[in-house]
């Protein structure tokens, strides 16, 4: 399995609640996203997390932000493997 054509973002939100209310308004907000268990090495409160398209950032953002609903931290995937730690 290759790497993926649009880099991607895993979005890590305080504990199950948040993480299905963020997942709701995104959906809502036409944001294309994708629920996945939280990775092993990010500490969460949540076994779950939210995969987008780095692209996508702006538009997520709003729609979490108009919500009151944003994660603790976001990763972007590096280009070699990995993720980043980056702004959300």
């Amino acid at each position: 399995m290759g790497r993926p054509s649009h880099p991607e973002m895993i979005l890590i939100f305080r504990g199950t609640h948040q993480v299905l209310s963020a997942e709701k308004h995104l959906k809502k907000a036409g944001v294309p996203m994708r629920l996945i268990p939280a990775p092993k090495w990010v500490t969460s409160d949540c076994g779950l997390a939210i995969r987008i398209h780095e692209g996508d950032r702006g538009r997520a953002r709003a729609a979490l932000s108009a919500a009151k609903i944003l994660p603790i931290s976001a990763h972007l995937l590096r280009e070699k493997g990995g993720y980043e730690t980056v702004a959300f």
